[in-house]
Order: structure tokens, then sequence, then C-alpha cells
């Protein structure tokens, strides 16, 4: 659920910003995840995951979080929901800081008293007995105008429109519901509103966080360290650890979050979903951290066995002599699935798009693919919190792009000190396409004007899901581009070589997936 109303009428007010936290401030927590639910509501797999991932999380920052406020499945009524934060915000002090954070199904109902929505729909967090709504949410806050508050919201109100279309729609598991009856609400009394509801009231000492943007898209679950997650919770206790405060101050602030969590949420689900968090471009300090958390520096790259690809196979036997994979079984999270079906060979991505599909079964079909992957994760851990993250458009968006179209993109570093490019292209079948710089384009080896327009891309096979990737430097990395462009070897580089390049000076890595079909 987005609650993306409530987000929006607290836009204004955000962005007047707070006052600096006082030192002796203190933090309290509140954390739900809910997976099994009442009346037949469809079961989620991660959420209970997310709460105890970010439970664990906030007590390691010294966050005060009694087992008392971890609410999970049964425990998580609407009773106990409000009672826990009244609770809490009884035993903080003026100047605190109270973090909610809320991970399971989001829905919508028709707008109550008051009568403020646009859309004559108010968004609701379901709870395992009862809802809460928006305008009662803003209730609760405006109560608790003293405090510091920060609002996570891992679900989404709706099942709305998806952004291409998805192959695997049929096994995903999506944070919304649109039963009303599984509520419970007309047993348990809503809250007297004394707001003028979250269309209309101003809160200037709320920071809301949401899974999407959009009130009309779906939320749905992730595979993170071989578990169920929802993408937004998964990184959030991220941040937590520090990964996010890039300037290295022990304090979370607006803008250092916003860059984190969306730079992390919309890679990982390839776009798919986009956070959103309120007000934006602002260096409020929201979370304070422990003085000894420091932000790594990006890692080394894994070992071959520690970066094994794991990988599902169904309806038949994969080629002997694969290297780098994990055999997972059906009910276990996976990178890539093959799925078999005579001579042909349809592989689908962790975000269960169509990857790319074989026509033939042999090791070398399946060995790219599975080589592609491992750069890629490879790749990932080279995102630097402590520069600015790679912007990379395509102007004709995220649909599925038929044979024929032309694409534009636009990559920028967003670091005026960064203008060496290095930009290639991985395929769905696990090609690389070296695209900068070609010594017969006559490439410059930096960038002088930015954005740079990449000349446009006709779709052509192979048809699949294709990663853009740029790497921008301080300097021109020529063993790097030497090792990408070289046509000699059968498959891609090693991950291992293509990290040892990136770690010989300053660079940023971004990514961009996108999907075409013939």
């Amino acid at each position: 659920m987005m609650l993306p109303k409530l987000s929006i009428s607290l836009m204004t007010s955000l962005l007047l910003g707070l006052p600096n936290y006082a030192p002796q401030a203190a933090q309290h927590a509140l954390t739900v995840g809910i997976n099994q639910y009442p009346s037949g509501t469809e079961s989620l797999a991660g959420a209970v995951n997310d709460a105890e991932l970010i439970a664990k999380t906030l007590r390691n920052i010294q966050v005060q979080l009694p087992k008392v406020r971890v609410l999970l499945n049964s425990q998580a009524t609407r009773a106990n929901v409000i009672h826990a934060w009244q609770q809490m915000v009884k035993q903080a002090r003026p100047g605190d800081t109270l973090i909610f954070t809320y991970a399971g199904h989001g829905s919508q109902q028709e707008d109550e008293s008051p009568v403020d929505e646009v859309d004559g729909k108010d968004e609701t967090l379901v709870l395992y007995q009862g809802i809460l709504r928006d305008d009662e949410l803003t209730e609760l806050f405006a109560q608790a105008s003293s405090y510091h508050i920060v609002l996570v919201a891992d679900s989404c109100h709706s099942g709305g429109l998806v952004i291409r279309e998805k192959s695997f729609a049929s096994r995903e598991i999506c944070r919304f519901t649109n039963e009303r009856t599984s509520s419970g609400l007309q047993q348990i009394p809503p809250l007297k509103l004394t707001t003028q509801g979250d269309e209309k009231e101003v809160l200037k000492h709320v920071t809301v966080i949401t899974a999407q943007q959009s009130d009309s898209q779906k939320v749905c679950e992730i595979t993170a360290e071989n578990q169920a997650h929802g993408a937004l919770s998964y990184f959030f206790a991220q941040a937590l650890n520090g990964l996010a405060d890039s300037n290295e101050n022990s304090q979370l602030e607006r803008s250092e979050l916003e860059q984190y969590l969306t730079e992390k949420v919309v890679g990982l689900t390839n776009r798919l979903q986009q956070p959103q968090l309120l007000p934006q471009s602002d260096n409020q300090s929201v979370i304070m951290l422990p003085v000894n958390i420091v932000i790594p520096t990006p890692a080394p790259a894994m070992t071959p066995e520690e970066s094994a690809v794991a990988i599902r196979v169904e309806g038949g036997k994969p080629p002997a002599g694969l290297k780098y994979v994990r055999w997972v079984s059906s009910n276990q999270p996976f990178d890539l699935r093959f799925v078999m079906s005579g001579t042909k060979v349809e592989v689908f991505n962790h975000t269960h798009d169509l990857a790319t599909e074989l026509s033939e079964l042999g090791r070398n079909d399946w060995q790219p693919i599975i080589n592609k992957q491992r750069l890629l994760m490879a790749l990932e851990t080279q995102f630097d919190m402590r520069l600015p993250p790679v912007e990379i458009k395509l102007t004709e968006g995220d649909r599925v792009h038929q044979q024929g179209e032309l694409l534009h993109f636009t990559i920028s570093p967003k670091d005026p000190q960064l203008k060496a490019l290095t930009l290639f292209n991985l395929t769905g079948n696990g090609q690389l396409q070296f695209l900068y710089p070609l010594a017969r384009k006559q490439h410059f080896p930096t960038v002088s004007e930015f954005p740079y327009s990449l000349k446009s891309i006709q779709v052509i096979a192979p048809f699949g899901g294709d990663n853009l990737v740029a790497i921008w430097c301080d300097k021109p990395p020529q063993e790097l581009q030497q090792l990408l462009s070289s046509e000699k070897n059968l498959f891609l580089p090693e991950p291992l070589e293509v990290v040892k390049w990136l770690h010989q000076q300053r660079c940023q890595v971004g990514q961009y997936a996108f999907f075409t079909k013939e």
C-alpha cells in the first residue's frame, strides 16, 4: 500500500524542515509484519522476515524496541497496533523520534468522514483484524506533534497497473488486497478524528517512506539473502546498518535515504518498484546512528565459489558441465529459472521477466546467461554511496519494446569529476556489446557534455532482458575497457577481473534493465 494521499498532503509542510536533533534525544520504534491473515486473505511470505530484520537492525543502532512493540501475524490487530503506538508516545519525551514500520497487505475503501480524497478512496493498512485508514494515521501523528516521526510502509493498496508484461505473474506474491470483509472493520470502532483528513492536514514533523511512487502500482515480494522480503524493508534495514550514510556523520538524512533506497530498490526490482520519500532533496536528519558505524567502501568481487548463481530448472535436466551454479528446488528463491519443453528453453530472471529463449539444449547456450548474472551481481556491489548515483534514462519508458523500435538512452554521472565513460550492454542470452569508447567511431576518452546521449538503438534479436551498464571514472580505465572490448573470450570476463580494475580509481557504476520482444 502506498498511502500516496497522506504523502502528498504532507509535502508542503515537510519541506519546511525540522530543528536539529538534540544529542540526548532518544529513538523508539514499533514494527509490524503480517504474513498470515484470517478469512481467506492471501498469505504473504516475506512480511514477517521484514519486521524481524528491521527490528534486529533497529536494536543494533540503539533504538528502543521492546518485544511488545514487534507485532507479528495475529498479534498485529488494529487494537494492538493502536495501543502499542499510544504507549510508545507516552514513554517517549518531546523531541524524541518515533519510527513506525509496516510490512503486509494494503488496500483501499470508500472515503469516510472527513471526506477529503480526490479519488474518493481512503488508503489503508490491512491488519490481522481491522484496518488503519490514512486519515486515522494522520490523526495519530497529529496527536504526537512534539515528536519526530518516520513512517515506512512496505505495501500497496490495489492490483493497479504494471509497467510491463509479466510472463510469470501467476507465481508472484504481491502486497495488495481488495478484501474488505477480512478486515473486521465493522467490529472495531474507528478513531475519533479531529483532523481535516490526510488530504488537508499539515504535519511538519513526519517523514514518509513508501514502497511505490504511484498508488496504482503493486508491490511484489523479492528474494534477498535467500529469503522472501519486501525490497523497501530489506534496503531500509541496510540503510540503518550505515550503508546510506554517505557523508559519514552518523545520521541518516532524507536525501541520503532517498538516494540509497531509490538506487537499491529500483535496481533489484528492475524498476518494477520505485520507492518514494517525502520531502525530497532535504538534508534534514531523521535517524541517528551510533558513532562507530562507518559506511563501507565497495567490496572486492566475490570468489567464483562465493558468487554461484541460484538456478531452478523445470521440465527436464540441465546440460552437464555448467560452472558457477547453485541448484535450488521449486520452493526456493532463484536468480535464474530455466523452463524446458522439448528443445525449447525459456529463461526467467528473479523478477519473473522473460530474459531469453533458447532453441537448443547445450552448455554453450546456458553458460553465457549464467556468466552474465554473475557479472551483474558483482557490479551491483560496486555502487559507491559516497558518490552520486549514475543517472540512466530511456526516453521510450519501461514497457516491453517491440522489434524494430528505436530506443534513446541518456547517461549522466551526476558528479562533475567523473567524466570517463565505459558503456556496454549485456543481452538476454549473455552477449557483451561494447558501446563506448569505440576507436572506429572516434569516441573521446572523456565526455564533455552531459548527459551523454547514446545513438539510437534499434530493437533486434536477441530479444528478452538486456542490461545497459555505465561506469563513470575520474580517468579512463584503459585496462578495463580493453578487457570488456576484447572479442577473444568465448564467455564474459570474470567478475574478479572487472572489479579489480574498478578498484584502481574512483568510479561509480550504474545499470538499467530493459526488455524487448519480437
